[in-house]
């Protein structure tokens, strides 16, 4: 209980803090010429949401290639809608939003594989924004301007994100996720030794499916990869709307180095302050304008509020037509399977960005 409570403070202080953030950002820039920046989008902003429906869209695909081809694609595309507006609404740090996927999914794949195909999904995602830090990387060094310690941070940064994948997919492959609570289940903390034994299925369906399915993992990363690509485009196209047109190489440049600062901070709830401070410090870095910056990452939020508006309303169908189809005590109990199976999952797999 007491738990609980301090948690929940420390959310509304990170919240407050990023809250503070953001207003010092729009201040020093000055609200002027922040909405004069904004006017520019227009019915531009039509655009920014197609593509952000797109980018959902590939990744959709990407976990699609982890489940059995009977799950229909559009009834999945909103499932992951669903799931997504829970990560960026809520303060569960991307968490949340992973145990109501696997729930959703549930009544067409079962709890184990729609639980497996959720933990391997996460981890093909992972790499597939890593992917693209890799190719930012290189970009980014050549670009930065002043302090070349901003070089080393981002190069330190780079390489634990690229150790902490690494770390996980060997987990994956190995059955290593249900080791830690294994040690806290022999020291009898709480419900550890329940969590255990669903960790450690869990483990053997993943290293299962990386052996068994290496092909279709690879094309899970594949396409989580061509999302961040479409990703890079949106930005591309928000810039030329602003009348501020930047090569694409750069755009992965901003990409990528803004993914490192959101993924280092992925526990602050829904990235308030963070996204748009990120991209300040990001377009700064690269001799570009900080107000454009600002501009671009107030657009994203909007767009991205919009699209889990709609993730929000298909929450909502999937959990009246679930309650409907399933009897109480059944339900519930299947429910737990799956929260207890991703939650066991995410102690190892850590955060994320807001698009998961």
């Amino acid at each position: 209980m007491r738990a609980a409570r301090s948690l929940r403070w420390l959310h509304l202080a990170l919240v407050a803090a990023g809250t503070i953030l953001l207003v010092a950002l729009v201040r020093a820039i000055g609200v002027e010429r922040l909405v004069g920046e904004l006017r520019r989008c227009g019915s531009g902003f039509v655009g920014v949401v197609a593509l952000e429906l797109l980018l959902d869209g590939c990744n959709t695909l990407g976990w699609r290639r982890l489940l059995p081809p009977r799950v229909g694609l559009w009834r999945l595309y909103w499932i992951r809608q669903a799931g997504t507006a829970v990560n960026q609404l809520t303060p569960t740090a991307s968490l949340g939003g992973e145990v109501v996927k696997s729930m959703l999914l549930r009544p067409y794949v079962g709890t184990a594989a729609a639980a497996t195909s959720v933990v391997a999904a996460k981890l093909s995602f992972a790499m597939g924004q890593t992917l693209l830090v890799l190719c930012g990387l290189a970009a980014v060094l050549s670009r930065l301007d002043g302090d070349p310690s901003l070089r080393l941070a981002l190069v330190v940064a780079t390489v634990a994100t690229c150790v902490g994948v690494g770390g996980f997919f060997l987990l994956q492959r190995r059955g290593g996720l249900s080791r830690p609570l294994a040690l806290l289940a022999r020291l009898g903390v709480g419900r550890a030794e329940r969590l255990h034994v669903r960790a450690a299925e869990l483990d053997r369906r993943l290293a299962a499916l990386h052996r068994e399915h290496p092909g279709a993992f690879a094309a899970s990363v594949g396409w989580h990869f061509a999302a961040q690509l479409v990703g890079t485009l949106q930005l591309f196209y928000v810039l030329r709307v602003l009348g501020a047109p930047a090569a694409f190489t750069t755009c992965v440049a901003i990409e990528a180095f803004a993914l490192v600062i959101d993924s280092t901070l992925f526990f602050v709830p829904a990235r308030i302050g963070v996204q748009e401070g990120s991209r300040v410090v990001v377009f700064t870095a690269l001799g570009l304008s900080a107000a454009t910056g600002l501009a671009v990452a107030l657009i994203v939020r909007l767009n991205q509020l919009l699209v889990a508006g709609l993730g929000l309303l298909a929450y909502a169908y999937f959990s009246s037509t679930a309650a409907a189809a399933a009897s109480g005590d059944d339900a519930g109990s299947h429910s737990l399977d799956a929260s207890d199976s991703v939650s066991a999952s995410g102690l190892a797999a850590g955060g994320g960005t807001t698009r998961q």
